[in-house]
């Protein structure tokens, strides 16, 4: 009785035959949503290459020709070289019978240079870091041990600049200038309308580049014990850092004042000119 439910529907004039339901085809759903993809290209076995040759041929060398010819581009202000005396004392975890090898790399946590107030050649630099060394060594048991320590390090100079830097313009601390107008009665200040003006100026930062280090390094054993280890370790090092000072400017390929009789207010003008009547 329950079958003959499922395949007849009693109306008013008797029973009529129903077509069974047909199930939703989900995967014909979910293979058009995934045609709607670009599919992954199938990877393919590799092939054994046992040659493969290429060609260079020179071609012309083109520039666009500018209406202004003038570029904006990192100009290096300096390339100088930092010598530091350093000496530091270590103490190893364990015994060492024999040091192996220390490998040694130089980090800069901080190299910052601030434009000088003696000039536009001359900017303060202000550098920290340290020196990561890996120290093997052995302990006597036939066995390898490894140790790392960090050597910290600071320094502050002010160095003299091949190429000027850009001059730094200033902002004042409280950058709201305002304008008050007499009132009606002309003994006070108008206290229904007042007007500022806010300005804020922006100077390319002057970066720093690590361009190479070199470390002369004499260590010390000390504190030997009876069986000939020893635990502490005094280095003294001479550390050399080269630097590279670099700071995006705008360069004029050529002096185009040269060429031309009249010329118009460059930006840093105009901004210096702004100042110059607000202030």
């Amino acid at each position: 009785m329950n079958n003959y439910k499922k395949y007849f529907k009693k109306t008013r004039t008797g029973f009529e035959s129903c077509s069974k339901p047909e199930k939703k085809d989900v995967g014909a759903k979910k293979q058009a949503v995934v045609q709607g993809k670009c599919p992954p290209l199938k990877q393919g076995d590799q092939a054994d290459v046992t040659q493969a040759d290429f060609g260079a041929f020179p071609l012309e060398v083109e520039g666009n020709v500018l209406h202004v010819p003038v570029i904006h581009a990192a100009v290096p202000l300096a390339e100088i070289e930092l010598t530091a005396n350093l000496e530091a004392k270590i103490t190893l975890p364990t015994p060492a019978k024999e040091i192996k090898n220390i490998r040694k790399n130089v980090f800069l946590t901080q190299c910052k240079a601030v434009p000088s107030l003696s000039g536009t050649n001359f900017v303060s630099l202000f550098i920290t870091g340290f020196i990561h060394k890996n120290i093997q060594y052995a302990d006597g048991s036939g066995y390898i041990r490894d140790y790392e320590v960090d050597v910290p390090f600071s320094c502050n100079q002010t160095i003299e600049l091949a190429n000027l830097r850009d001059p730094a313009l200033t902002s004042l601390k409280n950058t709201v200038l305002e304008r008050r107008e007499l009132a009606q009665s002309k003994h006070s200040a108008d206290q229904c309308q007042y007007s500022q003006v806010n300005f804020e100026v922006f100077n390319e930062p002057i970066e720093c580049k690590l361009l190479a280090t070199f470390i002369n390094e004499v260590d010390i054993l000390k504190k030997y014990d009876k069986r000939g280890h020893f635990n502490k370790i005094t280095e003294k090092m001479e550390l050399l850092l080269f630097l590279k000072l670099l700071q995006v400017q705008q360069v004029a390929l050529n002096d185009r004042r040269d060429h031309c009789e009249t010329r118009n207010q460059s930006v840093m003008e105009r901004i210096q000119q702004l100042r110059d009547g607000i202030e």
